[in-house]
Formats: structure tokens, C-alpha cells, sequence
């Protein structure tokens, strides 16, 4: 399903501010597939912006979100240290007819969102 999305991916140590744009399956299950599958190739919160690359083949990285002028959810998920917070998730979905961005979900922990959005999957 072409459902387009970009993730925005901030606070990780030591790395810039990074957007990566996907062409399908970017609705909020799509996503918490998504970063099902990225834990389940790493464990680690720091490493998650690279396992996520890696997981994802297709990924086109952006200089901005807005590059991409047709996407339907932007996803930004941050880095807020470990072990505490780890990692947070906030989704926004474009409204048709140019009305703009509205607030999804989040901020929420990683493992909330996936839970929240592919019931019966448990996070890594």
C-alpha cells in the first residue's frame, strides 16, 4: 500500500538530526511494524536510528520532513536517554485538502506505540 511516511529520528548521541522518507505502509500500524522489526535486530536504544536503516531497504534519506510533499504521517522518534526513557514516539497524519498536520499520538514510549498499534505483538 503506497502510504508514504517520514521518520524523523533526533537526540541520538553524536548524530545529526536525520529524515528518512518510506513510500508504503507509513499508517501507524505500518510504522509499529517497523520498529518491531528494527528491535528485533538490535537491543540497545543507541543503536536503533542504524538498525532502522538497515531494516528498512527503500529508505531515502531528506534534508527536511517537508521534502517529501506527499506524505501522509510523519513519525519522530527521539532518543531521551537510557535506561529511564529510552525512546519516544510521536505520530502526526496530513489532513486531506490541505488542512495541515494534526497530532496523532505521543510523545510515547517505543514499546507503547507498538503495543497500541500491533496488538498481540510484544517489543523485543
Amino acid at each position: 500500500m503506497a502510504t508514504r511516511a517520514v521518520y524523523t529520528f533526533i537526540g541520538f548521541p553524536e548524530l545529526p538530526v536525520r529524515h528518512l522518507y518510506l513510500h508504503h505502509d507509513g499508517y501507524p500500524t505500518g510504522a509499529a511494524w517497523r520498529f518491531q522489526t528494527t528491535l528485533q535486530q538490535c537491543t540497545r536504544p543507541l543503536e536503533f536510528l542504524s538498525c532502522f536503516q538497515s531494516s528498512q531497504p527503500g529508505c531515502i534519506a531528506l534534508t527536511g520532513p517537508e521534502e517529501a510533499a506527499d506524505a501522509e504521517y510523519r513519525y519522530r522518534v527521539e532518543y531521551c536517554g537510557a535506561p529511564t526513557r529510552g525512546l519516544q514516539v510521536q505520530a502526526w497524519r496530513c489532513l486531506p485538502a490541505g488542512h495541515g498536520w494534526i497530532l496523532r499520538c505521543g510523545p510515547m514510549p517505543l514499546a507503547l506505540f507498538i503495543r497500541r498499534f500491533l496488538p498481540g505483538e510484544l517489543p523485543a
